[in-house]
């Protein structure tokens, strides 16, 4: 029982990088090299100025990338603030609004970047594809459970049309990995809501 639990753990941990390392292949043709591609065929008819602009937004895609890829510090901090600087820099792109009700609960770190990175993912695909103009985000914490919730306004999706994408797929094995259940509701035209709820050990 215990080599089958390991098992599976690695397993999950192998498929967790896979998906990582997709998604940030992805990232970089779709976006930056798409971005850096554009700028090189408009070398000659564009302003100094304007491509100087395209070099910044080129530039600052790289940063949250980066940023995106680095593991945060979790010994140093709660998950709420991990969360608040997050959403913090996020603020710049879109109206965000952020509420946390919590108890000072130990969260384990695994706990804490599993979530992380599932609100990373689901930022990251408000910010690309649903044409959102404000986004609220709720965090919950109290000795027994941990709600983690995000809504927006924007344009929604059919869900079994991107059940087999990276982003989902990604989502769905690292709350399976912390043993989160979560539920995702959205229609087209009519924003998107993901709920996620786990019992504190």
């Amino acid at each position: 029982m215990v080599r089958n639990t390991k098992n599976e753990y690695w397993e999950n941990m192998l498929l967790l990088q896979e998906q990582d390392r997709e998604r940030l292949a992805e990232e970089l043709h779709d976006n930056i090299i798409s971005q850096l591609n554009l700028i090189r065929l408009n070398l000659n008819d564009k302003k100094p100025e304007e491509l100087n602009r395209d070099l910044k937004k080129s530039m600052q895609l790289i940063r949250e990338l980066s940023h995106n890829l680095t593991p945060p510090d979790l010994d140093e901090i709660e998950l709420e603030d991990l969360i608040a600087d997050y959403l913090d820099q996020v603020n710049k792109s879109i109206e965000v609004i952020f509420r946390h009700i919590t108890i000072r609960t130990p969260i384990s770190n695994p706990v804490k970047l599993n979530l992380f990175r599932i609100l990373q993912e689901l930022m990251t695909n408000i910010l690309k594809h649903a044409e959102a103009t404000r986004v609220e985000v709720s965090l919950r914490i109290s000795q027994n459970y941990l709600i983690l919730t995000i809504e927006d306004n924007g344009r929604g999706f059919i869900v079994e049309t991107h059940s087999g994408g990276i982003g989902l797929r990604n989502i769905q094995s690292r709350a399976q990995k912390i043993k989160a259940i979560y539920k995702l509701k959205t229609e087209p035209e009519k924003g998107t809501k993901f709920i996620a709820c786990m019992a504190i050990q």
